[in-house]
């Protein structure tokens, strides 16, 4: 997941790592410098400890350039890491198959994205400059209290440390688990807030508001104590290692100053090894803070990598290979199940559409009309040999090609919360004259006039600031605009009212010529002009015929005729 990432930056953790050893070994000289200065002063030397001074604040002075320059490389390493993997995410996330966001809640992704990608850049950022810190801190100051004040000193006072070292193990071990129940509680709270918002209509309309809202409190009391568990568990480790380095102290005073007093180490000596003691307490403190986001960067890294194995959509329907789509659609015996389906959504369908035709489909919910659509427009695998494009196997044709030909416009007609000229031209490029006369022909002409920004109004979040039928038909604008080749309409018209059904249809006619279109309908009248209708019961095709045979065959179709139009009589 990350080798391209260390291909091209990696190189910037050596230089960081060099510098990162520099500021520590620069700031361990510190201590020697204070215990000379010490001794210096006490001897009446002031000339020599001037100097000693001046070495101090030289020493300050490298560990502040040393410092920064080693946070640039790291730590900007880490960020730019950050930026790789939203990006890899982002775009793993739009490859992904229409299967995946059907088994994944929004809420779980959009967790990735935040937390995960946080928790692993932390990971090789700060938790890699922060243990290699400790570990030349902990080595260049052992090595001179060792070897420069008192071996035996050394050994009795730092005795606690490797008990330390050994809680902070035992105790890190929980908290990954922990970590990753906090993670899916964020997931599930995130999921819960966004449906509330995307549905909040639909809860008002039902008076939920109440029972929403308990449901959120049990969930965000769930994540509470998940996150407190964690909380207590990382809390066992400061103070467990403040009890240890308090014994490391007091053996330090203890021995330590009975040596001064024998002779053996002198006063200056004595306060470097304090000092020395001191430098050490820091790093062994940060092991449980390192050991904390290390197994955070782990549990995050194993989710996003358990993601980014997920497979994409082949790289040959990635690819557009520039390839004409003249129109010319085939189904012969199309059947299609759903992976967890327990039956055919589609059975031994068969039609012809030759260039410019329209294929009208009708049928009840559920009869495997727009399983059709999504397998026309490869957002559904079809078998090999069922459905032909211009002759060709729709298996042998990129989906990138087949859709750059393709005038899509569903039946939720999705909007994006940008102005209604941005959502119909849809990053076509087309001018503003080519929007409006799309527009037209969609039938927008009329709302927009009222709306005090025309086409810079703000559709809203999924559209929310329009109407279903507006909603509707700034989608079906948005198809007119590309100029495809073949218009595939999935109940376009369903939340238009008659009159202005019939007057999109009169546009449609014309924006159809030269097309060919598959058209959805529940509402039977913008179908009667298609060159041949299928009408389907349970994914098997029950009728079929112009609108006029039909008729007279008397069955279904008519009877579905006959009821439409009698109530609209009655309106």
């Amino acid at each position: 997941m990350l080798k391209g990432f260390f291909r091209k930056h990696g190189w910037n953790y050596i230089p960081g790592a060099i510098l990162l050893i520099l500021s520590t070994w620069l700031h361990t000289r510190s201590p020697i410098a204070l215990g000379n200065a010490i001794e210096l002063f006490a001897g009446s030397d002031y000339a020599a400890f001037a100097r000693e001074a001046w070495r101090i604040l030289w020493i300050a002075l490298g560990v502040f350039v040393t410092r920064l320059s080693w946070r640039y490389f790291i730590i900007g390493t880490s960020r730019e890491m950050e930026i790789y993997l939203r990006d890899k995410l982002f775009s793993h996330l739009e490859y992904l198959p229409i299967r995946f966001y059907g088994e994944n809640r929004s809420g779980d992704l959009m967790a990735y994205a935040v937390n995960d990608v946080g928790a692993v850049r932390m990971t090789f950022g700060m938790v890699m400059a922060q243990s290699l810190s400790a570990l030349t801190n902990i080595g260049f100051s052992v090595g001179e209290m060792a070897a420069g004040v008192h071996p035996s000193l050394t050994l009795f006072a730092l005795l606690p440390v490797p008990v330390a070292i050994f809680f902070i193990i035992y105790i890190g071990r929980s908290v990954q688990t922990k970590f990753k129940t906090v993670q899916e509680s964020f997931s599930n709270i995130s999921g819960h807030v966004q449906e509330n918002i995307n549905g909040m209509r639909v809860l008002k309309a039902f008076a939920m508001e109440k029972q929403q809202y308990e449901s959120y409190q049990a969930e965000s009391d769930g994540m509470r104590k998940a996150n407190l568990r964690l909380s207590y568990t990382s809390a066992m480790l400061s103070p467990v290692i403040q009890v240890l380095f308090g014994l490391c102290y007091a053996v330090g005073l203890v021995y330590g100053g009975r040596l001064v007093i024998e002779g053996e180490i002198g006063l200056g000596d004595y306060v470097a090894f304090n000092s020395y003691l001191t430098m050490i307490v820091q790093p062994v403190m940060s092991i449980g803070r390192i050991v904390n986001m290390l197994q955070r960067g782990l549990a995050s890294y194993k989710r996003m990598a358990a993601l980014m194995k997920e497979e994409e959509t082949p790289v040959f329907d990635r690819t557009d290979d520039g390839r004409t789509i003249e129109g010319t659609i085939e189904a012969k015996n199309l059947s299609f199940t759903y992976p967890d389906g327990d039956r055919e959504a589609l059975k031994d369908v068969s039609f012809s559409i030759p260039k410019g035709g329209t294929l009208g489909i009708a049928g009840k919910t559920g009869s495997g009309k727009s399983t059709l659509f999504l397998l026309l427009t490869k957002l559904l695998p079809a078998q090999e040999g069922q459905l032909f494009i211009d002759g060709q196997d729709i298996t042998s044709v990129p989906a990138a090609s087949l859709r750059r030909a393709i005038g899509y416009v569903p039946q939720d007609g999705f909007l994006f919360n940008t102005t209604i000229e941005d959502n119909i031209a849809f990053f076509t490029g087309a001018t503003h004259a080519e929007v409006e006369c799309a527009a037209c022909e969609a039938g927008l002409e009329k709302d927009l006039a009222i709306m005090p920004d025309g086409f810079n109004t703000v559709a809203g979040e999924r559209g929310n600031h329009l109407s279903g039928g507006q909603r509707q038909r700034v989608a079906l604008a948005r198809a007119f605009v590309r100029n495809p080749s073949i218009l595939l309409l999935d109940d376009t018209l369903s939340a238009v009212d008659t009159r202005t059904e019939n007057r999109i249809l009169e546009n449609l006619r014309g924006e159809l010529e030269g097309r060919t279109a598959v058209i959805i309908s529940h509402r039977l009248s913008a179908l009667k002009e298609a060159d041949e209708i299928l009408f389907m019961e349970n994914g098997r095709v029950a009728e079929r015929g112009t609108h006029e045979a039909l008729l007279a065959l008397g069955g279904r179709y008519a009877a579905m005729w006959t009821q439409q139009t009698e109530a609209e009589d009655e309106e």
